[in-house]
C-alpha cells in the first residue's frame, strides 16, 4: 500500500510547470531568430499552459494539507497567516527586485516609468501587476484561492455530496459570468476544482465513483469553455498525481523545490539579458540568449529560494493548527 502522505509527483510537476512558464516568456523573443524560429513560437505560444498545472497542484495540495493538518474552521486566520509567512515575504523582495530593474531600465532607456506610488501601493497587496513581471496576476489568483479553500474545506469535508451537487455548479455558472471581473479566482475555479476533487479521489478509502465522476464532468466543462491545451495539462496533471506513486530522484524534485523563486524573478531577470544581449548578436545566434536567460533565473531561483525563500517556510511552519497532531508542509504554487 502506497504511503498516502508522500505525494512523489507533486515536485516534478511544480517543476514542469515553472519550466514551462520560463520557456514561454524566454522563447518569444528568441523566435525571431533564423534557427527554429518554430520551435521557440511552439514553446512560447504553449508554455503558458504550466500556469494551469500550479492551478491544478494548488487545488489538490491545499486541501490535503488541510487534511492532514486536522484543520477546522476555527484556524481559518491562522491559515491565511501561515500562507502569508510563506509566500509574501518573497513576493516582496521579488516585487523590490522588478521595480528596481524596471526603474533603472526605463530610465536608461529615457522612457517615462509607468509604475506610480498608487500602483506600487497597489502591488503589495495583489491589487497591480507591475509590466514589467506580467505574472504576478496569478498570485493574485492564489489569494483569492487560499481565502476561498479555507471556508470551503470545512465544506467539502463534512458535507462533500452537498458541496459537489450544490457548491460546484453554482461556481461552474458564475465563472461564465462578468463576476470574473471582480473575482479573478472564478475564471479559472475549474482548475482548482479538478484539483479538490482529486484530493477527494486521493484520500477516499473505497471506489470514489460519485467523485471520479464529478471528476469528469469538470474536465468535460474546462474542454467545452477554455482552451483544448488547458484541459489537456490539467488533466494530465490530476491523474498523474492520483496514479504515479513512484520514488522519484532528487535531482528531478529540484526544479520543482525552487519553483516558486524561479517563477517570481525570471520573468525580469530573463526578460531583460536577452533584451540587453539581442542586439549586440546576430538573429541566427538568438538561441543563444534563450539557453544563457534559462541558466541565469535558474541559478539566481536556487539564491533567492535559499536566502529568502526557505527562511520564509520556515516561518510558516512555525505556525501550528490548534488541534492538529502532526506536522505537515503546506503546499501552493510554490509551498
Amino acid at each position: 500500500m502506497p504511503d498516502k502522505s508522500k505525494i512523489t509527483s507533486l515536485a516534478v510537476l511544480r517543476g514542469v510547470a515553472v519550466i514551462a512558464v520560463c520557456f514561454c516568456h524566454l522563447a518569444k523573443p528568441v523566435s525571431k531568430g533564423t534557427i527554429l524560429p518554430d520551435l521557440f513560437h511552439w514553446v512560447g505560444e504553449y508554455g503558458q499552459y504550466g500556469v494551469h498545472i500550479f492551478f491544478v497542484i494548488s487545488g489538490f495540495v491545499i486541501p490535503f494539507s488541510l487534511y492532514k493538518a486536522k484543520y477546522e474552521i476555527i484556524d481559518y486566520f491562522r491559515f491565511l497567516y501561515k500562507r502569508l509567512l510563506r509566500l509574501h515575504p518573497p513576493y516582496l523582495v521579488a516585487l523590490a527586485i522588478t521595480l528596481i530593474i524596471s526603474a533603472a531600465s526605463y530610465r536608461y532607456r529615457h522612457l517615462p516609468n509607468p509604475e506610480t506610488a498608487v500602483t506600487i501601493v497597489k502591488s503589495l497587496f495583489y491589487a497591480h501587476a507591475p509590466s514589467d513581471n506580467p505574472v504576478f496576476w496569478t498570485l493574485r489568483i492564489e489569494a483569492e484561492y487560499y481565502i476561498f479553500m479555507g471556508a470551503f474545506f470545512v465544506l467539502i469535508s463534512k458535507f462533500p455530496k452537498m458541496a459537489i451537487v450544490i457548491g460546484l455548479p453554482l461556481l461552474l455558472v458564475a465563472s461564465q459570468t462578468p463576476i470574473i471581473n471582480y473575482i479573478g479566482l472564478l475564471n479559472y475555479i475549474v482548475f482548482f476544482l479538478i484539483g479538490t476533487i482529486g484530493y477527494m479521489i486521493y484520500i477516499s478509502k473505497k471506489m470514489p465513483l460519485f467523485e471520479m465522476i464529478t471528476l469528469a464532468v469538470l474536465i468535460t466543462f474546462s474542454f467545452i469553455y477554455y482552451e483544448f491545451p488547458a484541459c489537456i495539462a490539467a488533466t494530465a496533471t490530476v491523474l498523474i498525481i492520483l496514479y504515479y506513486r513512484r520514488p522519484v530522484h532528487t535531482i528531478l524534485e529540484f526544479p520543482g523545490e525552487i519553483s516558486y523563486s524561479v517563477y517570481l524573478i525570471h520573468f525580469p531577470i530573463g526578460i531583460k539579458i536577452i533584451n540587453m544581449l539581442q542586439p549586440r548578436m546576430s538573429p541566427s545566434s538568438y538561441w543563444i540568449l534563450f539557453f544563457v536567460g534559462t541558466t541565469v533565473c535558474v541559478t539566481l531561483g536556487w539564491m533567492f529560494w535559499k536566502f529568502i525563500e526557505k527562511p520564509s517556510a520556515a516561518l510558516s511552519n512555525n505556525v501550528k493548527y490548534g488541534k492538529a497532531r502532526t506536522t505537515f508542509k503546506n503546499f501552493s504554487l510554490k509551498d
